[in-house]
């Protein structure tokens, strides 16, 4: 889960629509909403990203810790799951 508010998430995702990873178009529904379409090479940017994510998550837990690392993420579960939307809009 990402938490970030509409104007963030515009931002971040201008240089990926720039460099042809996603697309952002109108919604045909509601004109004032935008879909964001991953294109083919944007997916294969990202199937060539996940396994150096993944060594940075393990990197991270072996200096971190493995019981620690999953209590953070526990507790940024739990801080999600409240509904505190610092973002809203």
């Amino acid at each position: 889960m990402i938490a970030m508010d509409r104007t963030t998430m515009a931002s971040n995702l201008k240089p990926l629509a720039r460099e042809g990873l996603v697309t952002v178009e109108p919604s045909a529904v509601d004109r004032r909403a935008r879909i964001v379409t991953i294109t083919p090479e944007g997916a294969s940017r990202m199937k060539a990203a996940v396994p150096l994510w993944r060594e940075a998550q393990e990197q991270f837990e072996e200096r971190f810790g493995v019981d620690e690392a999953a209590r953070l993420r526990a507790a940024l579960e739990v801080v999600l799951a409240t509904g505190f939307t610092p973002w809203a809009e």
